[in-house]
């Protein structure tokens, strides 16, 4: 593990006791951080839902002034972005994810402690900041979407925006680390004989999430930066004044968008399918289309954006195919429902409030799902465009999908959380209050669209024939807040003087039941080996097991499996606590700051000691700059692969989503030179210079690896100084080439062609700058004793960064400056 380990005594201690509230500052375990996760998201959760009520009474009556239009406008934009952002994503991922996958591939952590802690707080940062923007003068009022041209200076001249758009930057950043990790962890550190046919559910939605995670985020970071660059720099992305269209936010938002539906639901789809079969007594019925129809949707959904721009104008081509992937998407949902349903069918029903809410969520999903087919069809998505029955369509899949699954999660993991059982009495009333109170929001939404009710209205007419289902709404929405209120009690009263949990309370199917609830800080005693699919399953009953489960059905629980009770057969070393991930986000948060209200020094301080914070934290780890020795046991399928450059890959993997949208967005803007001098100032061969320098930087790269890889430390060193050399003179050539560039009249604001050429070329700049810096922490720390061939891997992995920066810097090279010189390009 990625961590620095401390040995264990071999008495088991659950993971809640010790360390006092440092130990819950400083801590890497991904249960303590699942648990800060999750008691951050139930806190925003109540924030949310209070937005959400304050709405719904300004709606109570026909031209109301409870609250003015524009903190109205304040209301509905926290509310979708704290539920989406703030709420759902950290429950699902976060909480979930971070407790339950570790424990059900078998593994004693995630691949990456550190990280994991530090996306938690990095994600806690961009959470305060969202909410701070109401000190400086008031909160984000334009919409959870952010369309252009509200979002740009001349219609939102304050500080507010400036806050959302550098709060969902930070949020992607942990969002991101989080994907990394948990898709390492997943793919490497399975335990022995955990195919990824013998994965749960719940973790083939979860692999295929974070997979959309790392190809969906990048493009709403460029979004954003490009949002960032035309409030603070005066560029102008998204106007059209200047030849530009506000389209462009809209490709990138939803291009970011609809995976992030799935990015939301494919976790509650892995949730349902492992609380219907515990429930139903039986198996999940037809596995393996169940994981194919995961993968499908995960594909087609980064091809459905378009039919969210239905109203646009794309034209009959784009239209069609929009509308026909968005139909076939429904094929592989449609699947699922089946096998839910015949899953539950002809079970033996055990009806608990997890099963409850595991049974609405497919009832009220279906219905959202019906829905969505209609908006598929561009002529009717064009008369239910911008009407509450978008509104009904989209609070029926992310709350009658998402946060029914979620609901049945909490009491379905609860007791292996916590060691304490919720009260399956309150958990009803719940449950019925939810069922009630969701659908009397909700459904009437679906008339009042019809009846041409807008969204995003802040009042209506009083003869317009709304008022008597806007006032039964408003009703339904405080009994819906009731319900959850219901369930913030049963939460406290279940941690105070709740009954104690078994390892086992539900005789579960996955390995997550197979030890103590709460589990020890270790999760496994023991290395663990599967021979099947249900591993726990199979070890408590074997293959059969029809008269053991028959025994619990009779209130007999079975015994845990000897194996998992048997005491560790040597000392564990678990990841040993570290300050720097709430530092690095404490840093964070002085840059953003700084950044946002103008306090220079302090931006300064903050970021000169994240940098400091962050090789700090590198240098935590003993092994330093050294491959596993014992990967067989901590990643039985990483294939010789170290973690490290696993994780590695896989960013760099995300990176070259973020470059190909800023590529495109210079390829689609290019040509669009109002008044300036275009394409025609490009100097083709001084770069051409720099660039030869930059791809022989390489060549030295490849050299220093293989001369530390044969202990040859001063030889090393000799050629990460010639890389940093032909780097720095990479970058000197960048510098003094934007400056001439700048007196023959081409500034970053000139038009799109110079505002796109400096965010591309510039972007890329930044990235050479950092393995610069990267190369140059490598170079001081081979000063450092016992500093040789053992370290290899940190030099390799500087290695696959640098020739990663030099390949995208040939694509740019091309597309800017060579085929500017192609007829036509």
């Amino acid at each position: 593990m990625a961590a620095q380990p401390k040995p264990l005594p071999l008495e088991p201690r659950n993971y809640l006791k010790g360390g006092g509230l440092i130990g819950w500052l400083t801590t890497v375990d991904h249960k303590r951080v699942a648990v800060l996760y999750g008691v951050t998201a139930l806190f925003l959760l109540g924030i949310g839902g209070l937005e959400a009520l304050v709405m719904r009474l300004q709606l109570w009556e026909p031209n109301n002034h409870l609250i003015s239009a524009h903190f109205y406008n304040e209301m509905f934009t926290m509310h979708g972005t704290t539920m989406i952002f703030l709420v759902l994503m950290p429950l699902e991922l976060g909480f979930f994810t971070n407790f339950v996958m570790p424990l059900q591939i078998g593994a004693r952590d995630v691949a990456f402690p550190r990280l994991n802690a530090l996306s938690f707080w990095i994600f806690l940062v961009g959470a305060v900041l969202m909410h701070l923007s109401w000190i400086w003068g008031g909160f984000p009022n334009r919409g959870w979407f952010g369309y252009a041209n509200l979002t740009e200076s001349y219609y939102s001249p304050g500080l507010n925006i400036d806050f959302w758009d550098i709060s969902l930057l930070i949020l992607g950043v942990s969002t991101l680390l989080t994907a990394i990790n948990f898709f390492v962890t997943m793919v490497m550190m399975r335990a022995k004989g955990m195919s990824y046919m013998r994965m749960t559910l719940f973790c083939w939605a979860m692999l295929v999430t974070v997979i959309l995670v790392l190809l969906a985020f990048p493009a709403l970071t460029v979004g954003l930066l490009f949002l960032l660059l035309d409030r603070f720099f005066g560029t102008h992305f998204y106007i059209a004044a200047y030849g530009a269209t506000p389209i462009l936010w809209q490709h990138l938002f939803w291009l970011f968008g609809h995976p992030e539906v799935y990015i939301l639901a494919l976790p509650s789809f892995g949730i349902i399918s492992e609380i219907v079969p515990v429930f139903s007594r039986k198996p999940l019925f037809g596995y393996p289309m169940m994981v194919y129809s995961i993968i499908l949707i995960g594909f087609l959904s980064y091809g459905v954006w378009g039919h969210h721009m239905f109203a646009t104008g794309m034209g009959p081509v784009a239209d069609s195919a929009f509308a026909i992937t968005s139909m076939l998407i429904a094929i592989p949902t449609g699947i699922k429902i089946f096998s839910w349903i015949a899953t539950v069918w002809g079970g033996s029903l055990r009806m608990k409030t997890a099963f409850y809410f595991a049974l609405a969520m497919i009832v009220e999903f279906t219905i959202g799902g019906l829905s969505g087919i209609m908006h598929a069809s561009a002529p009717v998505d064009l008369q239910q465009t911008d009407s509450y029955f978008v509104v009904a369509h989209f609070h029926y899949v992310l709350f009658g999908g998402v946060m029914f699954a979620l609901l049945g999660a909490i009491y379905y993991w609860w007791p292996k959380v916590t060691g304490k059982m919720l009260s399956e009495k309150l958990g009803k009333w719940q449950f019925w209050l939810t069922i009630i109170g969701f659908n009397g929001t909700f459904f009437p939404m679906h008339w009042l669209g019809t009846w041409g009710m807008p969204r995003r209205v802040y009042t209506y007419g009083a003869g317009l024939g709304w008022t008597g289902l806007n006032q039964f709404e408003t009703v339904c929405a405080f009994i819906l807040g009731f319900s959850f209120l219901l369930m913030y009690i049963n939460l406290v009263l279940s941690t105070a003087r709740g009954e104690d949990a078994p390892a086992d309370p539900w005789d579960g199917r996955t390995l997550e039941w197979a030890v103590s609830s709460p589990p020890p800080e270790y999760n496994f005693a023991n290395p663990v080996e599967v021979e099947g699919r249900d591993a726990y399953w199979l070890m408590k009953y074997g293959r059969g097991g029809a008269r053991e489960a028959q025994m619990f059905a009779e209130g007999k629980i079975p015994p845990v499996p000897q194996n998992m009770q048997a005491p560790p057969e040597k000392p564990i070393h678990v990841p040993t606590p570290s300050i720097f991930p709430l530092l690095i986000a404490g840093c964070l948060f002085m840059v953003a700051i700084g950044l946002l209200i103008g306090w220079w020094r302090i931006m300064e301080i903050g970021g000169g000691t994240m940098f400091i914070c962050i090789v700090g934290m590198c240098l935590e780890y003993p092994k330093w700059g050294e491959k596993s020795h014992n990967l067989d046991e901590e990643a039985p399928h990483s294939l010789g692969i170290d973690l490290r450059k696993a994780g590695l890959w896989t960013f760099l993997g995300s990176e070259c989503v973020f470059f190909a949208s800023l590529i495109a967005t210079y390829v689609v803007y290019k040509s669009r030179n109002f008044g300036g001098p275009g394409a025609s100032i490009l100097e083709i061969p001084l770069t051409s210079g720099s660039t030869f320098a930059l791809l022989m930087s390489s060549l030295m790269m490849v050299l220093a690896l293989h001369s530390i890889e044969q202990g040859r430390v001063k030889w090393m060193r000799f050629w990460l100084v010639c890389t940093m050399a032909l780097g720095c003179v990479f970058l000197g050539v960048e510098a003094f080439e934007f400056l001439g560039f700048f007196q023959k009249g081409l500034a970053m604001q000139t038009d799109l062609f110079g505002q796109c050429f400096y965010t591309l070329v510039g972007t890329h700049g930044v990235h050479v700058t950092i393995g610069v810096i990267w190369l140059g922490s490598i170079l001081a720390s081979s000063f450092r004793k016992n500093f040789g061939k053992s370290k290899a891997l940190s030099v390799e992995m500087v290695g696959l960064y640098w020739h990663f920066v030099d390949i995208v810097w040939v694509v740019i090279f091309t597309l800017v400056y060579l085929m500017q010189q192609v007829k036509g390009a």
